[in-house]
């Protein structure tokens, strides 16, 4: 079973969005400033977004762990 380019980047976004929210909370909770962890965050997630959608369109040609259909 595939899945589209278009479903990889919805699910990768999601992802990083609830990413996004831990990190910036993680890192007020260190710095104690909103703006800094704001920041961190954006340049976090928009090194991240990247990442994950190759990485999971990878996993995609990996046949490990995967179960075939039986027909």
């Amino acid at each position: 079973m595939g899945s589209t380019y278009e479903r990889s980047f919805v699910k990768g976004m999601v992802w990083e969005f609830i990413s996004f929210l831990l990190v910036t909370v993680a890192v007020y909770i260190v710095y104690g400033n909103l703006s800094t962890s704001v920041q961190f965050s954006a340049i976090f997630t928009l090194i991240k977004i990247p990442l994950f959608f190759v990485h999971e369109r990878l996993w995609k040609h990996i046949g490990w762990g995967k179960i075939r259909d039986k027909r």
